[in-house]
C-alpha cells in the first residue's frame, strides 16, 4: 500500500520556548493539530552528548512501540525516530546540559485525500463527522486497523465501517484498501460473527455498489459460499459487539446470516452462479418462516439467551427486513428508545434502523446523547467506548480503551442515512438522495464517487424546502422531497416550473421524470447536471436537541513558565493489564497536552486534596477549565477555588461547585493573583482526582 510522507512539520505548541536547556534532566512536550502517524525529530547541541528518548504522549503506543532512544554526540546533532507512532503529541526526555535547538515531526499516512465533506447548521454533528473522518484515516495504513496504537489488528468487524466511510470521506485511492479487505482470505476461527457483519450488504455489496468492481466479487464468491454453507459455526456464542451486558446473540446472528444469504444471492445472479439461487432462497425462506415464532414476544424480539430485549438484535431485525413494518412502532417504543446496550461500533445499525423506521429525529438525538462527551473534548478522534466504559456503565472505567477507534460511524450515518445519499446501482450509475434530516435546517454534503463528486445542499425555511443536487457525468439521481419535513406540502418546483401540486404530478421538462409518491417522499429522477427542487408549504423548524454550546475564542493565559504542585508528591500508576508505569506529575497538567496529566493515585477523592498553580507573576483571570477527559470519571466531586498573592495567605473561596464529567468549567468575578488553588471538597469511593490540563482565562 502507498504511504504518503507529508514531510517535516512544526509542532503546534511546545511546552518550553526553544532553544532551551536545563541543569537537570527534563521533558519537552509538543502538540500537533490532530491525531496522526508521526516520527519525532530533534536538533540538539551539547558539549558532552547524552541520551535522548522520544515517543508519543499517547500511553497506548507503549503496547506495540517501545520508547526510542538515541545517543547524541558532542556538538550540533539532528535525530529522527525510526518508527512511526500515533497520537496528538510527542514527549522528548532531554539530559541535563543539552540544549534543544529545534523540534519537528514527520507525518506519514495512507496515500489518500479527504475529498468528502459534511456541514450542517448544528456544529455538534459537524464535529462528529470531522472526528469520524480523522478517526477513519488514522486507522488506515497497510490495512484497516482497529486502532493505530494498542493493536493494529485487521478485524473484519472494525473494517466494515472503515470501508463504508472510505467511500464518503476519501478519494478513490482509498478504494485499494477497501479492495484488500474484500479479497482477504476468510479466517473462520477468527471472530466468525464479524465475518457475517462484513459478508452481507454492509461489506461486500456496499463495496460493489460504490465501485462497480464485479471482478472482485467473482473472486470471493466461492469462499463466501463455503463459509456460509459449510464453515460458519451457527448457534455458538460468538462476538458481534463489545461489552459484557445483555447481548442477544441468537437474534443478532440470525439477522446477519439472513442478510448474508441475500447478498450471496445477489452476487450469484451478478456472477453467473444462478444454480445456487434456489438453495439460497430455500435457506432464507426457512429463516423468515420461523423467525417470529422463535423470537417475537409481542412487542419486541428476544431469544431465551437473555432476560430483557437487546437494542442491537431488534435494530437488525428491522434493517434486514425480518421485522415487518407493523412491528416497528412496538420495537421503537419498547426497545430502541429504552435500551442503549450497543457500543459505538454497533450503534451504527441502531441509527440506521431508526432512520429506516422514519425515526430519524431520535437517531440524531441518540447520536448526540451517546457521543456527548466526545464532541467538546480536545481529542480529534473518536473513542473505542462511549464514556470510556466497557459496557453501559456496569463495568470499570477502561483506561486502556483507545481514543482513536476506527469503528465509529458518524461520517457514514450523517452522509448516507441523514442526508440520504447512496448508490442504488453498481458504480453510482444510479443513486438516490432521500434526505432524513429531521430537525437539521441546512446541510451541505460532498460525496466523492467513482463517477465524480455528488453534491447535495439542503436549506429549509418556514415556507420552503430547497434541495440542490449535482449528479456527475453518466449518472442518474433519484431525488425525493421528504414529506416528514412539512406540516403541509403544497407544491414542488424546479426553477419556476411546477412539477407536483396538491398530490398531482405536472408535466416535467426533458430528462426529468416523476417517479411517484408514497407516505415518505415525492420522487423524481434527474440526469447529469445540477438541479434545484423546491418544496413549498409549511415547515416546522423547532428542534428538540439542545443548541451547541457557543464557542468563545478567548485565548487562555500562557503557562509555559508556571509551576504546578499538589497536596501529594508526584507519582505514577500502572497502566491497564500490561502494567505499564505512567508518570502523572503535577507539571503534566500545564504542558499543553491533554493526553498527559496529574493524578492523585494515593487514594480516591477526599476533602482537602489540592492542586496549585504559581503563575510567577500576578495575572488577571475569570475562568478556570479543568480537563480530565483522558481519565473521564476523575472529575472533582466538589471544589473550592482560592487565590493568593504570596502562596501563604489565601482568600475565601471565589468559586465553589461540583465537577462535570470530563471538562469542568469554573467561572467567577475577575481576579488578579499570582497563586491559584483548587481544593477538593467531595468524596468518591471509586475515582481518583485527575487534571489532565488546566487553563486560566
Amino acid at each position: 500500500m502507498a504511504i504518503k510522507d507529508f514531510g517535516l512539520k512544526p509542532y503546534l505548541r511546545t511546552s518550553k520556548d526553544l532553544p532551551h536547556v536545563e541543569d537537570v534532566p527534563w521533558k519537552l512536550v509538543c502538540t500537533m493539530p490532530y491525531n496522526c502517524h508521526f516520527q519525532p525529530w530533534i536538533e540538539v547541541e551539547s558539549p558532552s552528548g547524552g541520551q535522548i528518548s522520544f515517543n508519543s504522549s499517547n500511553p497506548l503506543v507503549l503496547y506495540l512501540t517501545p520508547t526510542e532512544t538515541c545517543t547524541a554526540k558532542p556538538g550540533v546533532q539532528r535525530y529522527e525516530a525510526k518508527n512511526w507512532v500515533s497520537g496528538e503529541g510527542a514527549v522528548y526526555t532531554i539530559p541535563a546540559g543539552m540544549t534543544v535547538r529545534a523540534v519537528q515531526y514527520r507525518e506519514t499516512g495512507y496515500d489518500t485525500s479527504f475529498a468528502g465533506s459534511f456541514v450542517c447548521n448544528d456544529s455538534d454533528y459537524n464535529t462528529l463527522w470531522t472526528k469520524a473522518a480523522r478517526t477513519a484515516y488514522i486507522c488506515m495504513r497497510d490495512h484497516f486497523y482497529d486502532c493505530p496504537d494498542r493493536e493494529r489488528v485487521g478485524f473484519w468487524g472494525d473494517g466494515t465501517p472503515e470501508l463504508n466511510q472510505c467511500f464518503y470521506v476519501f478519494d478513490q485511492r482509498a478504494h485499494t484498501l477497501a479492495k484488500e479487505l474484500v479479497l482477504r482470505k476468510l479466517e473462520p476461527k477468527f471472530y466468525p460473527g464479524q465475518h457475517l457483519e462484513f459478508l452481507g450488504d454492509y461489506g461486500l455489496w456496499f463495496y460493489y455498489l460504490h465501485t462497480g468492481d464485479l471482478e472482485s466479487l467473482r473472486k470471493i464468491y466461492e469462499q463466501t459460499k463455503r463459509f456460509l454453507f459449510e464453515t460458519y459455526p451457527f448457534g455458538k456464542r460468538t462476538w458481534f459487539d463489545w461489552g459484557k451486558e445483555v447481548k442477544d446473540i441468537a437474534v443478532t446472528e440470525t439477522c446477519f446470516f439472513y442478510n448474508c444469504l441475500g447478498t450471496l444471492k445477489k452476487i450469484a445472479l451478478a456472477t453467473g452462479h444462478d444454480s445456487d439461487v434456489p438453495e439460497l432462497d430455500r435457506r432464507r425462506a426457512a429463516i423468515q418462516a420461523s423467525f417470529d415464532s422463535q423470537f417475537w414476544k409481542g412487542s419486541y424480539y428476544q431469544s431465551a439467551q437473555v432476560t430483557t430485549p437487546d437494542d442491537r438484535a431488534n435494530a437488525m431485525a428491522v434493517n434486514v427486513g425480518l421485522a415487518e413494518r407493523g412491528k416497528w412502532d412496538a420495537i421503537y417504543e419498547n426497545v430502541l428508545t429504552k435500551k442503549t446496550y450497543a457500543s459505538c461500533f454497533f450503534d451504527r445499525w441502531v441509527f440506521e434502523a431508526l432512520c429506516t423506521m422514519g425515526r430519524q429525529e431520535y437517531a440524531l438525538l441518540r447520536m448526540y446523547e451517546r457521543y456527548k462527551t466526545m464532541i467538546p473534548c480536545t481529542f480529534t478522534t473518536l473513542w473505542e467506548h462511549y464514556d470510556r466504559w466497557w459496557a453501559s456503565r456496569i463495568d470499570a472505567f477502561d483506561d486502556a480503551s483507545s481514543l482513536n477507534h476506527g469503528w465509529n460511524p458518524p461520517a457514514l450515518i450523517l452522509s448516507q442515512s441523514i442526508t440520504g445519499v447512496t448508490p442504488v446501482e453498481p458504480g453510482w450509475a444510479t443513486f438516490h438522495v432521500l434526505p432524513k434530516e429531521a430537525f437539521l435546517t441546512e446541510i451541505n454534503l460532498v460525496v466523492p464517487t467513482v463517477k465524480g463528486s455528488v453534491t447535495v445542499a439542503i436549506k429549509k425555511t418556514k415556507t420552503e424546502y430547497a434541495l440542490t443536487v449535482t449528479a456527475p457525468p453518466t449518472t442518474k439521481a433519484i431525488v425525493g422531497i421528504p414529506k416528514a419535513a412539512f406540516s403541509a406540502l403544497k407544491a414542488i418546483k424546479l426553477g419556476n416550473r411546477t412539477l407536483w401540486e396538491s398530490g398531482r404530478a405536472q408535466r416535467t421538462p426533458v430528462g426529468v421524470a416523476f417517479l411517484g409518491e408514497d407516505a415518505d417522499y415525492v420522487t423524481f429522477s434527474v440526469p447529469t447536471g445540477t438541479w434545484k427542487l423546491r418544496g413549498l408549504g409549511s415547515l416546522p423548524l423547532t428542534s428538540p436537541k439542545p443548541a451547541p454550546k457557543p464557542v468563545k475564542k478567548v485565548k487562555p493565559l500562557e503557562k509555559k513558565h508556571w509551576v504546578a504542585s499538589a497536596s501529594v508528591p508526584d507519582s505514577s500508576f500502572l497502566f491497564s493489564g500490561a502494567k505499564i508505569p505512567i508518570a502523572v506529575p503535577a507539571s503534566s497538567a500545564i504542558d499543553g497536552d491533554h493526553w498527559t496529566g496529574w493524578r492523585d493515585m494515593t487514594k480516591t477523592q477526599y476533602p482537602g486534596q489540592w492542586f496549585q498553580l504559581d503563575l510567577q507573576r500576578p495575572e488577571r483571570f475569570f475562568k478556570i477549565v479543568l480537563d480530565n477527559t483522558w481519565a473521564l470519571w476523575d472529575s472533582p466531586v466538589g471544589y473550592a477555588v482560592t487565590v493568593s498573592q504570596d502562596g501563604t495567605h489565601w482568600s475565601s473561596p471565589v468559586a465553589t461547585g461540583k465537577g462535570e464529567l470530563g471538562i469542568t468549567t469554573i467561572t467567577f468575578a475577575p481576579q488578579t493573583a499570582r497563586f491559584v488553588r483548587i481544593t477538593q471538597t467531595g468524596t468518591s469511593p471509586t475515582y481518583h482526582w485527575s487534571i489532565y490540563e488546566i487553563d486560566l482565562l
